[in-house]
């Protein structure tokens, strides 16, 4: 489950617009489905978009690779009526997630990416990747490159180019000859850190602006089922 829920300062605030308007029953379930809707699944999609916290701070970026954390997970969420307890519950669906062989619920993924996890991992669970017939990837030729692998070149010895030991070399040799020339054994055990990157909550500023905004949009479509909206 993502913590991601209001603070108690925006519990309060929320409780007292709520009783300063006297809305009636269903507008109130209609003003709190729209809070989420379009206050805080909306704040979600944009801390996506800028990678970082509610409160601004940027998201621990990525070891490797520059793109863009967290692609489509903010869009899986969405919005339970829970009228029976004058509330509404945000969660993530879908997502077709898969650990090997084996499916993944979207709120467990979106559960480690919020809050961060340390998970150990065995060789002997991690999942199968072809990797003999993959090409060597860059990082691991330049690796090989300096580490000093050489190859035979009629009678000399040579320091082959990347892209030459991507074109001859398979992801498992490439891993097979770099561990060799370092000379440390194949792992059986390792422990995979992820940080946390805060994409569900608002800020209290952000809340604010969405309980004005919605507020003031209350008044129009309240009595239309949250399920009969499009778009």
């Amino acid at each position: 489950m993502i913590r991601g829920e209001l603070n108690q300062q925006q519990l309060k605030l929320m409780r007292e617009k709520l009783a300063q308007a006297d809305l009636p029953p269903r507008k109130r379930q209609r003003l709190l489905w729209r809070v989420a809707k379009l206050g805080v699944i909306a704040a979600a999609k944009r801390h996506q978009r800028q990678q970082a916290a509610p409160d601004g701070t940027p998201w621990t970026p990525r070891k490797r690779g520059k793109g863009k954390m967290l692609k489509g997970l903010p869009r899986l969420l969405a919005v339970r009526e829970m009228p029976e307890i004058q509330g509404v519950r945000i969660y993530l669906k879908g997502g077709n997630y898969r650990n090997g062989n084996k499916p993944v619920a979207a709120g467990l993924v979106g559960a480690v990416q919020q809050d961060g996890a340390r998970i150990q991992m065995k060789a002997s669970n991690a999942p199968r990747k072809p990797q003999a017939n993959q090409p060597a990837l860059p990082r691991q030729a330049k690796r090989l490159r300096a580490l000093g692998y050489r190859v035979r070149k009629g009678k000399r010895w040579v320091k082959p180019s990347s892209k030459q030991i991507m074109e001859t070399m398979s992801m498992a040799q490439a891993g097979l000859v770099i561990r060799k020339l370092k000379g440390t054994p194949a792992k059986r055990t390792w422990t995979i850190d992820i940080p946390g990157r805060v994409f569900l909550g608002v800020s209290n500023d952000e809340f604010n602006q969405i309980i004005a905004r919605q507020m003031q949009a209350i008044g129009f479509g309240w009595d239309v089922n949250a399920q009969d909206i499009r778009g």
